[in-house]
């Protein structure tokens, strides 16, 4: 099987090429999903996360506060670090294993952060989606981020110019979806 990993700064539009991706036939695995399952009481990264912190991140409900979660990963470096290190493995074993066992020829991860996370070497390929910053500044504002918040957002991530350097294939998506989606559909067609 042809495993590619799909990924992009915010506001590239991760999600069209997904939808495209989708109506084509194409398998596709989203980490952020996983990472979600994972986090379900009785799932493994519920219990890692037990485990290392005990009830700090667990709500009365039994379920992970991910805001209390959220605000230690973002506000202490180490907390980030030490979070990452529990689940990001917990998540590839999973990711992996539902892409074996869809069995198809050719399936799609989005891996928001496939290069911080050093995993591109998992995928037989990879597919940035990028789009002009005063594009993704603009998409940011239509999901009522402010301007100077969208800026911050995408700063604090690493640039679309390195996903860029470190891809096999680039999708540009600063024109209409249809444009987009020749660009998907012709990417598949040499590779299947």
């Amino acid at each position: 099987m042809k495993k590619i990993a799909l990924s992009g700064v915010m506001g590239a539009g991760k999600s069209s090429v997904i939808t495209i991706l989708k109506e084509a036939g194409i398998p596709v695995f989203d980490c952020d999903a996983i990472n979600a399952q994972l986090l379900c009481p009785g799932e493994r990264g519920h219990m890692a996360l037990k485990r290392r912190y005990g009830t700090r991140f667990i709500a009365a409900n039994g379920e992970i506060d991910r805001q209390k979660l959220s605000e230690y990963m973002f506000g202490e470096q180490a907390g980030k670090q030490e979070v990452e290190a529990l689940l990001h493995p917990l998540i590839k074993q999973r990711l992996r294993q539902q892409m074996e066992a869809c069995g198809s020829t050719l399936a799609v991860a989005e891996v928001p952060l496939l290069f911080e996370c050093g995993w591109q070497d998992a995928f037989d390929e990879t597919w940035v989606v990028a789009a002009d910053e005063d594009i993704l500044i603009a998409r940011l504002k239509g999901r009522g981020v402010s301007e100077q918040e969208a800026r911050r957002r995408l700063r604090a991530q690493m640039s679309q110019q390195e996903k860029i350097a470190l891809c096999d294939v680039v999708l540009y998506n600063n024109a209409d979806r249809e444009s987009l989606k020749k660009q998907v559909l012709s990417c598949l067609e040499k590779r299947r």
